[in-house]
């Protein structure tokens, strides 16, 4: 009795012990992710509601931004680990020197970006000598940049006036600026807020503005198998917005503070890129059109002194989640 007494001691001391040393395991920090508002990256934050992350076996934290610009020094000075930001940008942050990788596309604008005017401006020719907000050093400047090009313009034709995209509707209402570059939703209401005319939206200029999930290419060395779960739960976000349309915008629109139907209402400028078409994008070995793409934006900011330095456009993307995903399809 007294030996089994010893081994039944003995067998509960080493389950505690084990015990102890299990909850001592170091646990791994949460995937931050930058976002801010724009209804082509919110599939993200679906995928945290509907626990799609959790599902696939990731802790994931959605940090969100009012001002887009901030979501982009957010991942450039290392303070998250992935942000939902457009693929011009990650060309500017990578020629500063971060060191990222796009694992997936989520979207391109086709009509949902644009240019907002005062009553008295009815062409982009007028734009001539106004005062144009536009959030530099942004999505907002690329798209600035590509409407003055069509417009026959020179940037010195106009008076920059660097805002934040969401903050251009209350600068036109209080006349600091004559026109203004921004999105879905306050493009067609601060139009009807003004009694002006929105000039342009991207529609005009398609497969220019693509928003990208791009991370931090420490952690995809660090971490490539929660990388890769992150992809997946993104996509079965994706899934079910097309299956379950109304209550993923009313999900989504809650999260920018919109409701379901202003949300609808933007989708309708925006094309969504699913698991095939990134496959399609990226091409099987690395050769698809957003490489060719991507040299095109990379060029045109350097031509328009927008970086000084040009990246690596084949180092810039990791498509190997996508494709993993694919294959498993």
């Amino acid at each position: 009795m007294k030996n089994l007494a010893k081994i039944s001691f003995s067998l509960f001391m080493a389950a505690f012990m084990l015990a102890g040393l299990l909850g001592c395991a170091p646990q791994k920090e949460p995937i931050r992710i930058a976002i801010s508002a724009w209804a082509g990256v919110e599939p993200a934050e679906l995928a945290a509601q509907l626990g799609y992350y959790k599902k696939h076996g990731v802790e994931v934290e959605m940090v969100r931004f009012s001002v887009y610009g901030d979501s982009i020094d957010a991942l450039r000075d290392g303070k998250v680990d992935a942000g939902m930001h457009t693929l011009d940008d990650v060309v500017r942050y990578s020629a500063s020197g971060r060191d990222v990788r796009t694992v997936l596309l989520t979207d391109y604008s086709a009509g949902s970006d644009g240019l907002v005017a005062k009553a008295g401006i009815e062409t982009l020719a007028d734009l001539k000598g106004a005062r144009l907000g536009v959030e530099v050093g942004t999505v907002g400047h690329f798209s600035a940049l590509t409407i003055l090009e069509k417009a026959g313009l020179k940037i010195s034709d106009v008076t920059i006036i660097s805002i934040p995209a969401w903050e251009i509707q209350q600068a036109m209402l209080d006349d600091k600026i004559d026109a203004g570059v921004t999105w879905e939703p306050y493009l067609t209401s601060t139009a009807k807020m003004i009694n002006g005319k929105v000039l342009i939206t991207s529609r005009d200029y398609p497969e220019t503005i693509i928003t990208t999930m791009t991370f931090d290419a420490k952690v995809i060395a660090d971490r490539p198998e929660d990388v890769q779960k992150v992809v997946a739960a993104y996509f079965d976000a994706l899934e079910y917005m097309k299956q379950n349309p109304q209550d993923a915008y009313t999900r989504m629109g809650k999260a920018e503070g919109v409701s379901a139907d202003d949300f609808a209402q933007s989708v309708t400028g925006i094309q969504y890129l699913d698991l095939g078409m990134n496959a399609d994008l990226f091409g099987q070995n690395a050769d698809g059109r957003i490489y060719a793409k991507t040299q095109q934006i990379k060029k045109f900011l350097f031509d328009n002194q927008v970086i000084k330095t040009t990246p690596d456009v084949n180092l810039m993307f990791a498509p190997q989640f996508v494709y993993q995903l694919s294959k498993s399809q």
